[in-house]
């Protein structure tokens, strides 16, 4: 008797190799059907003995392949189809919306690559070499369903070699939908002579996967000297690629953790520890113990990394904080006073995507920022969102993050709102994810903060819109992703740390412990209010906020490099809440102690003064902390910062061992908020404490801070998947959304 059931399946399931993994499963069970991808699904028709349908469905999440992702399976029974003798791949069902099952970009496979370095395939060392379970996938995408007339492959005709694998059940790129060989698909221009330009230490733009490189020697320091000079980044930390894990393990230090991360499908950057006298040239990452290191994982990328034989600096091509280029007339055009040389091909990229960043912490894998191979990707919520949401994010790292139903997705790394061209880029990316999964925004959610752009945005389309406005304080957010991620049902206490968050009192926060849940949220304690003179420019200018924290005598004399009339002035202005905002930033406390550690230069990027003093603090072991005073005002528990960094300005003039002093700083405010976070459990029975915010991406502050938690008998739970920086926070502010709306 034959029985027929109709599975629609959602998640990852287009761009996997899904179907003609099915199809295979069912004919050699002797099943026959249809299989047939929707905008939002997969829809199977399966037919056949009982027991073999039964059994095919047991079987069903071991038939799958490798990089599928299936949140949704439903099963229902239908009218068998007598007639029918075969299982079939038919025509996409056009139909539904996208929802949430965009499949992210895929490093090159093993099989491709075994291909790829094999003299006799006939796609030996092509630069575009690709198969159902790898290759470009969101980053090239017109629309769904995933079908190549909706890739940017629909400029390439199958060849007729290509037509018949794509037809031949027995081929393994059977119906796989982006494939091509060198007869048929895209064409690399300038690979020859951007290998010899890399080779003599010039730098050459790389059109890559989801946008263009720039690339140059990683050995040569000249090389990047004038890399730094051209793109006017003086010192922030340059991502290094590889041409295998095996090159990468002469300059680095790379766990077994590590070493799967790089081989993996996302293929991240990795930030390890650098090798003691590396040859990396000590100006790829400057007053740094770690390099962000990743392996070729395109076939161009392979090419032009086995072809130069060295480690290549690999950094996003963009100018002055605009977004990764994509567009090749705009790469020529704005990249022409950077590069000397451009290697680049025919295919169009239609998306963004910036390489996802990651380190490794007790063996687990710590997302930095959520980019190629990781984004867009769907969080299933515990229940349905009564409304359609949109959340905004901060300011720095930026990204979106929209609701429907059960579902929550996450845009791709956008920047920092800092430039016309990164605002219009996070515009575009509202207008596409809400088009792209059909979402109309019901309800707007965004940071306190009135200065941010996402915050006037927000009022902006709200007044035309008539979507509701919720607003989230910053560190609330960053509390809410850690809450949602850990899965905590009950009251939380989070040690909240970062640089700039806009308080409830007006002030700027930073160093927080809040007491809360779902709903709300208590300020239990903080770092006590100290003042940045000048503003935003103290933030560029550290050695401006030790005017508020140092005795007078002590400031001039660590600041002694500093014009005297400037030094004055900054005293001058200290306590004027006009020139000078009071902050309790855990952030800008770790750049003040930085410059009286003999951090000497203006700050270029955001966390440079804190990296130096974590890098001078990897040189000890000690377990040190400095004791400080107990204050308690308004009922709520102080850290002293004028205290601390007095502490340590005695300490450098009598002991001058910098990389000890950096250390009992880490282990003190660790240890301080620890001790406050205990307090408030001992007093309320809360025994959960979360740890969020991005001065957790400093790794001595999250091992001290979990470790003295951990010895004071509370548990504690931190980011993993969903960035502890402001990248986790459009997360935060969905979540507020789903549950306060």
């Amino acid at each position: 008797m034959q029985y027929r059931k109709r599975l629609t399946v959602r998640g990852i399931v287009q761009g996997v190799g899904f179907r003609p993994a099915i199809a295979k499963e069912a004919k050699k069970r002797g099943l026959s059907g249809t299989i047939a991808n929707a905008r939002d699904s997969v829809v199977i028709e399966i037919q056949g003995d009982e027991s073999l349908v039964f059994d095919f469905i047991e079987d069903f999440y071991n038939i799958i392949p490798p990089n599928a992702f299936i949140y949704f399976l439903h099963s229902e029974t239908i009218e068998p189809r007598w007639e029918e003798s075969s299982f079939d791949i038919i025509e996409s069902l056009d139909n539904g919306p996208t929802r949430f099952s965009v499949p992210p970009d895929i490093a090159m496979c093993d099989q491709c690559r075994a291909e790829f370095y094999d003299p006799e395939n006939r796609r030996y060392a092509y630069p575009f070499i690709t198969c159902g379970n790898c290759g470009p996938r969101y980053t090239y995408m017109k629309d769904m369903p995933y079908d190549r007339e909706k890739t940017t492959m629909s400029d390439f005709p199958f060849c007729p070699q290509c037509h018949s694998e794509y037809n031949d059940p027995a081929n393994r790129r059977y119906r796989i939908e982006g494939f091509s060989c060198p007869i048929c698909g895209p064409i690399v221009s300038g690979l020859d002579q951007g290998v010899e330009y890399l080779k003599e230490g010039r730098i050459v733009a790389i059109k890559g996967l989801g946008g263009y490189h720039i690339a140059c020697s990683a050995i040569d320091y000249n090389a990047v000297e004038i890399l730094r000079k051209r793109k006017r980044r003086p010192a922030k930390p340059f991502a290094v690629m590889f041409a295998s894990v095996d090159m990468a393990r002469q300059y680095a230090d790379i766990s077994p953790e590590e070493e799967a991360l790089l081989r993996s499908k996302v293929s991240p950057i990795v930030v390890v520890p650098l090798k003691k006298n590396s040859a990396i040239a000590q100006n790829v990452a400057p007053d740094n113990g770690y390099i962000g290191l990743m392996i070729a994982y395109t076939p161009l990328h392979q090419l032009i990394l086995d072809r130069v034989n060295m480690p290549l600096v690999m950094t996003s091509a963009n100018v002055s904080g605009d977004p990764l280029i994509i567009d090749d007339n705009k790469a020529q055009q704005e990249l022409a006073s950077i590069v000397d040389f451009f290697i680049v091909h025919n295919r169009k990229i239609l998306r963004r995507a910036d390489d996802s960043i990651s380190w490794v912490y007790r063996g687990q894998e710590i997302n930095i920022r959520m980019g190629r191979g990781k984004m867009p990707f769907p969080i299933i919520l515990p229940e349905k969102s009564k409304f359609s949401i949109l959340a905004l994010g901060a300011e720095l790292k930026s990204n979106i993050s929209v609701v429907s139903e059960d579902n929550l997705v996450t845009s791709n790394h956008i920047g920092d709102l800092e430039t016309p061209e990164t605002y219009n880029h996070f515009c575009d990316t509202i207008t596409e994810m809400s088009e792209f999964y059909n979402v109309t925004p019901e309800v707007v959610v965004a940071d306190l903060h009135p200065d941010y752009e996402s915050t006037k945005y927000a009022f902006e389309y709200c007044n035309k819109s008539g979507a509701r406005m919720l607003q989230v304080q910053h560190h609330y957010a960053h509390f809410l992703s850690c809450y949602f991620e850990n899965s905590l049902k009950e009251e939380a206490i989070g040690i909240i740390l970062d640089g700039t968050g806009f308080g409830l009192d007006g002030t700027i926060w930073g160093g927080e412990i809040l007491k809360g849940n779902l709903h709300s949220f208590s300020r239990m304690g903080h770092i006590s209010l100290f003042p940045l003179p000048g503003g935003e420019r103290a933030i560029r200018e550290p050695w401006r906020i030790l005017a508020g924290l140092l005795p007078q005598e002590a400031f001039f004399m660590t600041c002694k490099g500093i014009e005297p009339f400037a030094l004055s002035n900054i005293i001058a202005i200290k306590d004027n809440r006009q020139f000078s905002p009071l902050c309790s930033s855990a952030g800008r406390l770790f750049d003040a102690i930085a410059v009286i550690l003999g951090f000497s230069r203006n700050v270029s990027y955001e966390a440079e003064a804190a990296i130096y003093l974590e890098n001078l603090a990897l040189g000890c072991d000690s377990e040190d902390v400095i004791l400080l005073p107990e204050r308690i005002i308004d009922g709520r528990s102080i850290i002293d910062a004028g205290f601390i960094a007095t502490e340590i300005y005695n300490m450098n003039s009598k002991y001058r061992d910098l990389s000890y002093i950096a250390k009992v700083f880490h282990n003190t405010l660790a240890e301080s908020f620890s001790a406050i976070a205990k307090k408030i459990s001992t007093e309320s029975g809360i025994d959960s404490v979360l740890l969020s915010g991005g001065v957790f991406q400093n790794r001595i502050m999250l091992d001290q801070c979990e470790k003295r938690l951990a010895s004071k008998g509370v548990k504690v739970f931190y980011n993993k998947k969903i960035p502890t920086n402001d990248a986790g926070i459009s997360v935060g502010q969905a979540i507020f959304g789903v549950y306060n709306a």
